[in-house]
């Protein structure tokens, strides 16, 4: 498998790397963010598999790295995924991430 350079900082431009690629080899615009949705909930459904198999609650097991590998491949698609629907995903995390912080964490349990 060939080495490339990537800027994982940058995952929004990856993104749109990946998505000049699927054009050039034969991918549509057309239905691309459909393609792109759909791919993503089948990483998504990757990892926790890979995540079942780690963690001894599958029939079979498996390894830190391939979990590790579907995580990988469930940011990259959403990034891929984001870049078709025209959402700026780093700005939408950077959003999120200021309402989760603001919500109330788990309570403590009182004690007597």
């Amino acid at each position: 498998m060939a080495t490339v350079d990537i800027d994982t900082g940058n995952l929004r431009e990856l993104a749109r790397v990946i998505s000049e690629h699927l054009r050039a080899n034969g991918f549509s615009a057309e239905g691309a963010a459909n393609r792109q949705v759909l791919a993503l909930a089948e990483e998504c459904g990757e990892f926790v598999g890979a995540y079942r198999r780690w963690s001894g609650q599958a029939r079979r097991t498996g390894t830190a790295e391939e979990m590790r590998a579907e995580l990988a491949d469930v940011v990259i698609t959403a990034f891929g995924a984001a870049e078709e629907l025209g959402i700026d995903l780093d700005e939408a995390i950077t959003e999120k991430a200021g309402v989760v912080f603001t919500r109330g964490w788990r309570e403590q349990a009182s004690t007597p």
